[in-house]
């Protein structure tokens, strides 16, 4: 069965890093038919532009972060977290689609989900490296007792040291991402599905003797007491992301032409 919707999306992608290249690649590999890579953006417009044609988008055109949103009908961010907060606060009242990456960029400023609602801006957040959002945003339309979070990643991921695991933060998910704003996208995720960056446990533990980030999360509500461990694979080209985090933005691509959805 193929997909019955004959709309067509024109993507930006916002850095050419390493979830961006992976998604660029996607797109021109295995992407549904719907989906075309339009322009992307980066410091540098020269390099920008031999990186598509090295990921397969001769036709996309390299441009500024600023023309960018006018170039395409879905603008993808795959930004360092300070960037992305400026990119952010450029587009968010203008409108149209945005997926982002840089999760916790939201969290450290809430008005940015505001301005997008009266905006209508459609802002969506990848499930990225989190599982369970789906119960999560279920259990909180009754009431949430806790959500925690504990993070262990291998010392490349965290720029830590240490012959044994270290916990090198403890406390809410507001103060982990101003404390590892890098890292902390799965506690920004779960407190904005949640209860909150405030109420929001975090743990994040360095540990040399980890090949993969995993992520402990506990939720404990009226409806359902969760438990789950997530083990993922670190990005070959950044430690501090996980690699299923570009597959994620590159399903909720394909979700906007699918017109059937599984799970929300």
């Amino acid at each position: 069965m193929t997909m019955t919707d004959t709309r067509t999306l024109a993507v930006g992608i916002a850095g050419l890093g390493g979830i961006g290249s992976e998604v660029a690649r996607w797109l021109a590999e295995r992407a549904p038919p719907g989906l075309h890579l339009a322009a992307a953006a980066g410091r540098d417009l020269h390099e920008t532009s031999r990186r598509l044609v090295a990921l397969g988008h001769p036709q996309a055109r390299a441009v500024t972060l600023g023309a960018l949103p006018g170039a395409c009908d879905v603008l993808v961010e795959c930004l360092a977290p300070e960037a992305a907060a400026v990119l952010l606060d450029a587009v968010v009242d203008g409108g149209g689609t945005v997926v982002t990456v840089s999760v916790a960029a939201l969290l450290a400023t809430p008005e940015l989900l505001d301005r997008a609602r009266r905006a209508g801006t459609r802002l969506i957040v990848p499930s990225g490296a989190v599982a369970g959002l789906d119960m999560l945003r279920a259990a909180a339309i009754g009431s949430i007792r806790s959500v925690r979070l504990r993070t262990r990643k291998p010392p490349a991921g965290l720029d830590a040291a240490g012959d044994g695991p270290v916990r090198v933060f403890a406390g809410n998910a507001l103060e982990a991402c101003r404390a590892f704003p890098r890292n902390v996208n799965v506690a920004a995720t779960l407190s904005l599905a949640g209860i909150g960056g405030a109420r929001t446990e975090v743990e994040i533990w360095s540990d040399p003797a980890l090949a993969r980030n995993v992520h402990e999360i506990e939720i404990d509500a009226d409806d359902t007491l969760v438990r789950m461990t997530i083990e993922n694979r670190p990005s070959a080209a950044n430690p501090r992301s996980s690699a299923i985090t570009a597959h994620s933005v590159c399903a909720t691509l394909a979700g906007l032409l699918d017109p059937v959805r599984i799970g929300g």
